[in-house]
C-alpha cells in the first residue's frame, strides 16, 4: 500500500481539469476515468464540491487512514437539506444516529462488533436453503416467458424478500419498504429539490418509525432473526449498544442489504451477458460462479463512489486537499487501474485477482453483508444458468440509471429469455 504524500507549498490547490469527468453514473464514465488515473488522477468536481480520486493506491491508502481521512460525512446529504425538511423529521421523533459506514472511532468499533456476531458467514450460510426456495419460486415465474426485465422481474424484490427474511419483516411490506429506501438514495446520493426533500423527509419519519416499531415489537415477542439476535447480545446494557444506536443499525440494514445488492446482481447479468463466453463458460461449468461474483463486483460494480473527509491538509497525486475537504473515492476506478489488473476493461470470470476490488470496501468499514451478498448472488446464477441457459440481452434496449455518484443503479435490464 502507498502511503500519502505529505502537503508541500508546490502542490496544485486548484486542478485543471474542474469536472470534466462527471463522478455521476454514465455509459461512458470508465473510458473518462481512464484518462484521469492517466493524467490527473485526483481532481476537483464542483458538481459534487469533491476531490475524486481514481488510482487504486491512493484509494486503498485513504480508506486505511483513520487518523487523517474522516468517514463521517459517508452518507450525508448530496444537497443541503432545507430546515423546512429537517423540522420535520424532528418534529417526527427521527432520531437515527452515525454508528457504522458514517462513524470513527470507539463508538465504531463498539457498534461494529455488536453487528458482527449476526451479520456473519455462519449466521448467512444458515439461510442458504431458504434463499434457494425464494430463487427458484421467482425463476418459476418467468418459465413460459419468451422476455422479462430482469430488474423488475427478478432482481428488485428479491433482494429485499432476502434481507426481510433475515430481519423478519413481513413480505406484504417489501413494496414500501423498496420505495423507502428509493427516498433515501435521492434524499442521501443524489441532488435533491426542495419539494423532493420536504416530501422525503416525511418518508424517512415514516421509515424510521417503522424501524422503532419493528425492534419494540421483538423486545416483546423475540424471535430467530436478526434484530432478535442483536437485542439478545445488547441484554438491556447501553454501554454495549443504545436502543437508539440498535434501531439505527436496522435502519441501515434495511437500507443497504437490498439496494446494492439488487443493482449488483442486475449488473452481474448485464455484464456475463455483454461478455457472452462468460456466460457460456458459467453455463458449461457452475464451480466458475464464485470467480463471475468476484469479477462483477470489480467490472461493475454496484457501488462507484464512497466518500471521506480530509481532517488536515494533504496531498493526493500532486494535489493539495485542504482540511474540511470533501473526497470521493472512485470505486469504480481504482477497481480498473492497470497497475493491478491486467486488460482491466475486459471482463473475465477466470481473472485470479478479481477479489482485490474495492466495491465492498476495504479495512475496518469493510461491509459487513458482503458474504451475504456473494451467497445470494451465487445462488442466483445457479440457479437462472441451469433453468435459462439460452438468455441474452434484448437487441437495442436502453438501459437508464439513477443519478447518483454513490451507485451503479440500473432502472431496467430487457431480456429474451428462449
Amino acid at each position: 500500500m502507498n502511503e500519502i504524500e505529505q502537503p508541500t507549498p508546490s502542490a496544485s490547490a486548484c486542478p485543471a481539469r474542474s469536472g470534466r469527468v462527471s463522478p455521476f453514473y454514465h455509459e461512458t464514465i470508465f473510458d473518462e476515468l481512464a484518462d484521469a488515473r492517466a493524467g490527473e488522477p485526483v481532481f476537483y468536481s464542483p458538481e459534487t464540491d469533491c476531490w475524486v480520486v481514481t488510482r487504486y493506491d491512493d484509494v486503498m491508502a485513504i480508506l486505511h487512514d483513520h487518523a487523517r481521512f474522516s468517514s463521517e460525512n459517508t452518507s450525508d446529504s448530496a444537497t443541503p437539506v432545507h430546515q423546512d425538511a429537517l423540522d420535520i423529521m424532528k418534529r417526527g421523533g427521527f432520531s437515527a444516529e452515525k454508528v457504522q459506514s458514517n462513524c470513527d472511532g470507539e463508538r465504531h468499533t463498539r457498534v461494529r462488533n455488536v453487528s458482527a456476531q449476526m451479520l456473519n458467514v455462519r449466521t448467512f450460510a444458515l439461510l442458504e436453503p431458504k434463499i434457494r426456495d425464494l430463487v427458484t419460486g421467482a425463476l418459476d415465474r418467468l418459465e413460459g416467458r419468451g422476455e422479462a426485465d430482469l430488474l423488475a422481474d427478478l432482481t428488485y424484490e428479491l433482494p429485499a424478500q432476502v434481507l426481510f427474511l433475515f430481519l423478519g419483516i413481513p413480505k406484504e411490506d417489501t413494496e414500501k419498504v423498496k420505495a423507502w429506501s428509493g427516498t433515501r438514495t435521492i434524499l442521501n446520493f443524489s441532488p435533491s429539490t426542495y419539494d423532493q426533500q420536504v416530501a422525503g423527509a416525511q418518508d424517512m419519519v415514516d421509515y424510521w418509525r417503522y424501524c422503532v416499531d419493528l425492534v419494540a415489537e421483538r423486545m416483546a415477542n423475540p424471535g430467530d432473526d436478526v434484530v432478535s439476535g442483536l437485542l439478545r447480545v445488547r441484554k438491556g446494557d447501553d454501554s454495549v449498544i443504545t436502543l437508539n444506536e440498535l434501531t439505527t443499525v436496522v435502519y441501515g440494514l434495511v437500507f443497504a442489504g437490498h439496494e446494492t445488492t439488487t443493482s449488483q446482481l442486475t449488473n452481474t447479468f448485464r455484464a456475463l451477458l455483454t461478455w457472452r463466453e462468460n456466460w457460456e463458460a458459467i453455463c458449461a461449468d457452475p464451480s466458475l460462479i464464485p470467480f463471475a461474483v468476484e469479477e462483477a463486483f470489480r467490472y461493475f460494480g454496484a457501488v462507484i463512489g464512497w466518500r471521506r473527509r480530509a481532517l488536515e491538509d494533504v496531498v493526493l497525486g500532486g494535489v493539495t486537499v485542504p482540511k474540511g475537504g470533501q473526497i470521493l473515492l472512485s470505486f469504480a476506478s481504482a477497481n480498473r487501474d492497470e497497475a493491478h489488473f491486467d486488460a482491466p476493461e475486459r471482463f473475465d470470470v477466470r481473472r485470479k485477482n478479481a477479489r482485490k476490488h474495492l466495491t465492498m470496501g476495504n479495512g475496518k468499514h469493510v461491509c459487513l453483508g458482503a458474504p451475504l451478498a456473494r451467497l445470494e448472488m451465487k445462488i442466483v446464477l445457479e440457479e437462472f444458468t441451469r433453468r435459462f441457459p439460452n438468455v441474452r440481452l434484448k437487441p437495442g434496449a436502453e438501459i437508464k440509471h439513477a443519478y447518483t455518484y454513490v451507485f451503479n443503479a440500473p432502472k431496467s435490464l430487457p431480456v429474451i429469455l428462449r
